[in-house]
């Protein structure tokens, strides 16, 4: 090595150790103050808007849950809109005045969260520490990825998993050929196979299995039949509201992918899963 590369390698070395000492520089005695990025509890926001490349996905809360509102209805995954309004508690060390934004790429930002009237703009990685330079008021906060991380690149990363929601109580069922219908409290299958019957709990541990039925995958379709629905069996579930619930059993063979109607959505199960709810028999073991 000579001896102008080995300079070179020191003076590197200083700037380096510099940079380290000027940001994990011990805090004066007392000066263990963190910022908040916002006053706003979680548990009382009411709206969110993401704004990501021209595409807004906005909720609303309705009671105690979460519904998409743009650029479709449908019902919000309760958890991860949780991790998003984490967002609200995050706290930093380190906050610079929101001026000369360009620095910190956020002149725009690449992506911006608005929680009922808090906003809030994700830029850069700062080096060293790569943490998140995050716009909030007049301040500008160094925050773990993480919170940039919870945010939705498309509508339906935030749309529920879940095929029934949990007010949508069922009270019977149209299968192809078969019907499960509730009478006095009671649970009755038409027609019976032949040498097989089904307990009361093993039909009710059937049921559950559609009011708890989370699916593995999710795909936004046309709300509306065609004709590529036509020649697809449907499933009626009939609601204790007096509402029905329309599916389009849409496969059947490697997986289940069941189209609810009315919210446009597929929903994708496993094929073990899917037989399971597609007979109750065989979610007995029968």
């Amino acid at each position: 090595m000579t001896s102008r590369s080995l300079l070179n390698l020191v003076l590197f070395a200083a700037v380096v150790s510099l940079a380290l000492w000027v940001y994990f520089k011990p805090k004066p005695q007392g000066d263990t103050q963190e910022y908040r990025v916002s006053l706003l509890l979680a548990e009382n926001a009411q709206s969110i808007r993401v704004e990501r490349q021209g595409m807004n996905i906005v909720l609303q809360k309705a009671g105690e849950r979460w519904h998409l509102t743009q650029p479709l209805q449908a019902r919000a995954d309760e958890v991860k809109v949780g991790r998003i309004l984490e967002m609200l508690a995050a706290a930093s060390p380190r906050r610079f005045p929101a001026t000369d934004l360009e620095r910190f790429d956020l002149a725009p930002p690449a992506v911006r969260l608005r929680i009922d009237h808090e906003s809030f703009g994700f830029g850069g990685l700062a080096p060293i520490t790569n943490e998140q330079y995050v716009a909030s008021g007049e301040s500008v906060y160094l925050l773990a990825p993480r919170y940039a991380a919870a945010l939705p690149r498309q509508p339906a990363d935030l749309v529920s998993p879940r095929l029934l929601a949990e007010n949508e109580i069922p009270v019977g069922f149209e299968l192809e050929n078969l019907k499960v219908v509730q009478q006095d409290g009671n649970w009755r299958i038409t027609p019976e196979k032949p040498g097989l019957t089904l307990t009361q709990n093993e039909l009710n541990h059937w049921v559950q299995s559609w009011q708890q039925a989370y699916a593995t995958g999710i795909t936004l379709s046309a709300n509306e039949l065609n004709q590529a629905t036509a020649d697809k069996q449907a499933i009626k579930i009939s609601l204790r509201d007096g509402k029905n619930v329309q599916l389009i059993i849409m496969q059947q063979q490697s997986e289940l992918i069941l189209l609810r109607v009315d919210a446009g959505i597929r929903y994708r199960f496993p094929a073990e899963s899917g037989r399971r709810l597609l007979d109750p028999y065989t979610a007995a073991g029968a």
